[in-house]
């Protein structure tokens, strides 16, 4: 039998509660990893096979004495599917990850793993992290044929790292394969009407995006705000504001209107979300994972982009986006829809899922999708599976799911207790304002620093250059005296030679 090991916040059919997919981060703080990381297990899912979850152990803290010796022993791969993982703010978990590699001797295989760098900014914005990406590449392809990568802004990324195009395979995100080769999506609807059923999904850091939420909010009364990371979790369970953004208009408090009228949901397991979202006539926001979802649900979708990780993956795929250089009320959903356009990425579905299949098999990987593969196992399995409902904000839920939170709560008492007295901050009920969300902010705060650097550094370079030019100036005065003066002596000594000769010429004459 073999046995794969998947890289995994959890396999894709046990169910885990909303509190302990946010304390235990489960889920890797954003719901979103589990479409890429089920959809790799269900393709690897043939029957005689055993996945294994390893629950994302070997990131979140340095292997420890004798891990590698019993994957080496009990497995015959390792996959690891990833996302963005080439930025900053990974780097430490790659390294982690890289420290285990070193001690495998089994195959690792590396499937959609992608480069973030803020829209504007190319590969060179992630040179800080040069080191470890390229020890993680070279110890993966150590052990593979290739890596597989989300897109071409990858593949150069890493073409400039050093590694050759043979050994990278551009294979997209394989969530998008979960359905097949013959996967498509038509519209349901020809337009959008105020009685359309809309699932809206945001990343809340993006300046101006409260204003947009809050005008699709008001605008579409059958509109659904899809959350999905750590933040929006503890928020719908326990009325918690994100501590990080300070716009009110962004729906990241209690007591905002989409919160208040029950319109928020997040999904703990992959299968209930496109369930709701198939329900759907349209899904736009600035998630990819979230937009996916409702491409797996059926459902057409299209991606606000603003940075070049969610570019990349809709470039490649084919997939419906528009380039957002920023975020106003004014958008419409009606107009989105419109410029929605499937065609495409349904025509493009045939050869990129061949190219993620091709990838497999030449990193020896078994597939679903091979002749004479079995998937009952894995059907067998999903069907008897039992998933919880999706999470809703505190005002919704009956008295029992209310109880069952504050029980959740209470079992954390002793925990309770030893805290300082003076440790307790009253909560406010919504955000200060402080701009577009701090993420902006900081950003800003950085950029201005750096400005206020070069200004004081091109001051600084005036001043030389002033100087400098002075000293021109006055070498030029010196240069033009000493000209001055050597033609007078050259007309002088001229003068005194000619009068020599001539004086010469004439006495010879004089002989004569």
């Amino acid at each position: 039998m073999t046995r794969l090991l998947i890289r995994s916040g959890k396999d894709p059919f046990t169910a885990v509660a909303a509190e302990s997919t946010l304390t235990q981060d489960v889920f890797n703080s954003n719901s979103g990893n589990y479409l890429f990381q089920h959809s790799v297990w269900k393709a690897l899912s043939i029957d005689g096979a055993e996945l294994v979850s390893n629950g994302t152990l070997s990131e979140r803290q340095p292997p420890q004495e004798g891990d590698a010796e019993r994957i080496n022993s009990e497995f015959d791969h390792l996959v690891i599917p990833m996302a963005n993982a080439f930025r900053p703010e990974f780097a430490p978990r790659l390294d982690r990850l890289s420290e285990l590699l070193q001690q495998l001797t089994i195959p690792v295989t590396v499937t959609g793993i992608g480069a973030q760098a803020a829209h504007g900014l190319g590969a060179e914005s992630l040179e800080p992290i040069s080191d470890s990406v390229k020890k993680f590449v070279s110890l993966v392809l150590d052990r593979s044929a290739s890596i597989g990568v989300r897109g071409e802004f990858t593949r150069s990324y890493l073409r400039g790292l050093g590694f050759a195009d043979e050994a990278v395979d551009v294979i997209g995100c394989p969530s998008l394969f979960l359905h097949g080769r013959d996967f498509t999506v038509d519209k349901k609807v020809d337009a959008i009407t105020q009685d359309s059923r809309l699932a809206l999904n945001l990343t809340p850091e993006v300046p101006g995006i409260g204003a947009f939420a809050t005008a699709q909010t008001e605008r579409h009364p059958h509109l659904t705000y899809i959350g999905q990371d750590s933040n929006d979790l503890r928020l719908m369970l326990w009325g918690v504001p994100f501590p990080h953004v300070h716009d009110p208009l962004v729906p990241v408090h209690l007591n905002h209107p989409i919160y208040q009228a029950d319109r928020m949901r997040l999904f703990l397991d992959t299968w209930t979300w496109y369930d709701f979202l198939a329900d759907h006539d349209f899904a736009y926001g600035t998630r990819f994972h979230g937009n996916v979802a409702a491409l797996l649900g059926g459902t057409p979708a299209l991606l606000l982009a603003h940075d070049s990780r969610t570019i990349e993956l809709a470039e490649y795929h084919q997939m419906p986006f528009t380039l957002m250089p920023e975020f106003t009320a004014d958008l419409r959903a009606e107009e989105l829809y419109e410029s929605t356009d499937m065609s495409k990425f349904n025509a493009a579905m045939p050869e990129r899922f061949d190219r993620y299949t091709a990838f497999l098999e030449r990193n020896r990987l078994a597939h679903i999708w091979q002749d004479g593969a079995g998937t009952g196992e894995f059907d067998e399995r999903l069907t008897a599976a039992r998933f919880p409902a999706p999470v809703r904000p505190l005002v919704a839920p009956d008295g029992g799911e209310i109880a069952s939170r504050l029980q959740w709560l209470r079992e954390g008492m002793v925990l309770d207790i030893t805290r300082h007295e003076q440790a307790y901050q009253h909560p406010s009920p919504y955000p200060e304002w402080r701009g577009g969300g701090s993420l902006h902010d900081r950003r800003v705060r950085a950029t201005d620093a750096r400005l206020s650097d070069h200004k004081a550094l091109i001051a600084s370079q005036k001043t030389q250059i002033a100087k400098q030019k002075d000293q021109i100036t006055k070498h030029s005065a010196d240069i033009a005296a000493l000209r001055l003066h050597l033609t007078k002596v050259e007309h002088r000594t001229l003068a005194g030679l000619l009068a020599r000769i001539k004086r010469a010429v004439v006495s010879a004459l004089r002989r004569a």
